[in-house]
This record gives C-alpha cells, structure tokens and sequence, in this order.
C-alpha cells in the first residue's frame, strides 16, 4: 500500500535518530519511489527540494562525516 506525503515526511523525520547509513539510504530509495507515484509530484524539482528529501540528505551528510565536496579530488586519491 502507498503511502501518503505526510507519512513520508514522518518516516522521514524518524530517520534522523539512525545510526546505519546503508539503512538510511535503503528508506530513501523507497521514499524517492514513493513520492514519484503521488498525483502531487510535479517532476524532478519537486522531488528533489522536497521536505523528504531535504531531511533524507542532511542525514546521510551526518553520517558521512559532514565533508565539504572541496575536501576530495583527484590528487587526494
């Protein structure tokens, strides 16, 4: 059964007490896949600065360590 936006957000929310990122990023996946089936979603941005998957994004930049994308290139492979 799908569910509705305000439980996406709820769930969303809820992840922000995980702890494994593999979890989280397993429940946004599902959650990404729920939003594109709502009558509502009107395309890629709307998905994208969605209130999911704001908090989804935050808390996966949590758990990775809170990294600036400056901090990595090439030469520090």
């Amino acid at each position: 059964m799908a569910r509705s936006e305000k439980e996406l957000i709820l769930e969303a929310i809820q992840v922000q007490d995980a702890c494994n990122l593999s979890g989280v990023v397993n429940s946004f996946y599902k959650a990404l896949t729920e939003l594109r089936a709502l009558p509502e979603c009107n395309g890629t941005a709307w998905i994208n600065q969605h209130r999911v998957s704001r908090l989804y994004a935050d808390k996966i930049k949590s758990l990775s360590g809170d990294l600036e994308l400056g901090d990595f290139s090439e030469s520090t492979i």
